[in-house]
């Protein structure tokens, strides 16, 4: 349960702090006072996204923080993000101008982490919920569950058998689409894919011959260097023969004094070394061969491959790739009947096995729904739908044509319809239908409570869902909220007295005006308070005797 409430800067409250109790609390009073604030505050503890235009007028932040009670589910989620964990759970919520933060028990969190969180610790009813009935698009969403491993299994199942899928008919629609095109080019394709191909050219070839070029032009200049430096280290004034005696005599005395080590060790490296350059000198040496042909057929091939490069504007790796790109595509025209069959025959084979996936997450489904559509239906007659039938539809498909894509959908092969009938001996037709405001009301209300005593939310959050009601149906409602409310906490928002009188709690939300600024203000009512409230809530701010004494009555 959400055990405290703290909201700074947030639109127009400057500063709110609520202790909340477990039961059903409920927040009552005038119009745009900043009930829904307080609902809007709570969303952003469980990932609804931040807007800088929720900063108070003149402030730099908002800030929200919650205390909520935690379960043992909760502090293994914690646990393995690796956030501390205790008998509490601290959200905080920081909004500037230009980011917002969240912190789970002052660890900084991203939002997926924090609506992770979120869906273990409360579910939020707004009044765009019920406007969520009218659109079918939304019914699996609230049919399907959002903690159940099993499914959650199933469903990651079909979505890698989906993508499969996608991939496998997009590489067959490539080969479909491309083929006009590619025939009527094969020629073109041919043509140049030849002309690379016959030169058979090799990656950083022309790095190769750029070296050989400029080793052949300088010849002379190399050789008379190259003769010159073995002369330098093997002549009558000088040879290594030299040094190697001068090594052996200082190896001859090191033993006598450790400083001659560091001599010995510099001679013998020095010897070592030119040793090794001398020999590799005189390698070089004997390597040189000038070859006017070689040049010229250097410098010829070079010329092809810049010629190349300007003709088609690539470098020489780039021209390879083109070649091989070219290739591809004439194999595709020539090959093209084979090709497509395989490629048909492989995209069957993924159709199959996202057919095999889907069905299976549809099952599961449909055993759901059809637990769920007796409860709601029961729900809605306990509401004072008194002849209601409700039924969870599935579309039937066909799965015949590999190319059919559309019968899938990322979150399965299910099309559903809440189909309802709520006058005796009337058919079953679609909800968007038939489907009254105050119907919508109470069918969004089921749902709320069904998926309470299955998912053991320890907060529920209701922002009129009482719309559209009134009499006897109102008390139903409340009585319905009430039994919710022996589950988990409810915070409600109400215009109805029937309503309002059977929380546990009540909250008087009111605006004040302080130094030519408007600020919310939350009253915390006793019971005196709560009959006259009540007593307004029937009559009027002109209370009348009768209106009092109802509201005694209500809240009996």
């Amino acid at each position: 349960m959400l055990k405290k409430l703290h909201v700074k800067n947030f639109a127009i409250i400057d500063d709110i702090s609520l202790d909340l109790e477990p039961g059903f609390t409920v927040l009552t009073g005038q119009t745009g006072a900043g009930k829904s604030l307080i609902i809007d505050s709570i969303g952003l503890l469980i990932g609804d996204r931040a807007d800088s235009g929720q900063i108070r007028y003149g402030e730099t932040k908002a800030t929200i923080l919650g205390i909520f009670d935690s379960t043992k589910e909760i502090n293994d989620y914690l646990f393995n993000l690796g956030i501390e964990i205790s008998n509490t759970i601290t959200i905080q919520r920081e909004i500037t101008k230009t980011k917002s933060t969240a912190k789970i028990n002052g660890s900084v969190v991203n939002i997926q982490m924090l609506k992770g969180l979120g869906s273990l610790l409360a579910d939020i009813h707004t009044q765009n919920d019920t406007i969520r009935l009218i659109n079918k698009d939304n019914y699996l969403n609230l049919i399907d569950p959002e903690n159940d491993k099993k499914f959650n299994d199933l469903l990651a199942k079909y979505v890698i058998d989906y993508n499969n899928y996608h991939a496998s008919l997009d590489e067959y629609r490539q080969i479909l689409k491309s083929s006009d095109t590619e025939k009527d080019q094969l020629e073109y394709y041919e043509f140049i894919y030849k002309e690379i191909s016959s030169l058979d050219l090799h990656k950083n070839e022309d790095i190769e011959l750029e070296e050989k070029i400029s080793k052949l032009k300088n010849f002379d200049k190399i050789f008379e260097s190259l003769k010159k430096a073995i002369n330098y280290l093997d002549n009558e004034y000088f040879n290594l023969d030299n040094v190697y005696k001068a090594l052996e005599d200082i190896n001859s005395i090191k033993e006598f004094d450790k400083n001659y080590n560091e001599t010995a060790s510099k001679l013998s490296e020095g010897y070592y070394n030119l040793d090794d350059a001398l020999h590799d000198l005189k390698d070089y040496i004997k390597g040189l061969d000038y070859d006017q042909d070689e040049l010229n057929n250097a410098q010829e091939r070079l010329q092809i491959i810049d010629n190349l490069k300007l003709k088609y504007h690539h470098d020489l790796d780039g021209i390879i790739k083109y070649a091989a790109d070219l290739k591809l595509k004439i194999d595709l025209v020539i090959n093209y009947d084979g090709l497509l069959k395989d490629k048909y025959e492989a995209l069957s084979l993924k159709f199959k096995d996202l057919i095999r996936s889907g069905k299976v997450l549809s099952e599961y489904r449909q055993k759901r729904a059809l637990i769920i559509s007796q409860n709601i239906e029961q729900m809605l007659k306990e509401l004072e739908i008194n002849h209601a039938k409700f039924e969870i539809s599935f579309v039937n498909k066909d799965f015949n044509d590999p190319l059919q894509s559309e019968v899938f959908m990322p979150s399965g092969i299910d099309e559903v319809d809440f189909l309802i009938s709520t006058n005796l001996g009337e058919p079953l037709q679609s909800l968007v239908k038939i489907a009254s405001g105050g119907e919508m009301s109470r069918i969004m209300l089921a749902f709320k409570a069904y998926f309470a005593h299955e998912s053991k939310l320890s907060l529920m959050v209701f922002d009129e869902i009482d719309t559209g009601v009134s009499g006897s149906v109102a008390f139903e409602i409340a009585k319905k909220i009430k039994q919710i409310a022996n589950e988990c906490q409810v915070i409600a928002i109400t215009h109805l007295p029937q309503v309002a009188s059977s929380a546990d709690n009540q909250l008087y939300i009111y605006k004040e005006e302080v130094d030519g600024r408007t600020l919310t203000r939350v009253n915390k009512m006793n019971k005196s308070d709560r009959i006259l409230q009540i007593a307004k809530m029937i009559s009027g701010e002109k209370v009348s005797s009768f209106a009092l004494e109802q509201a005694k009555d209500l809240l009996k």
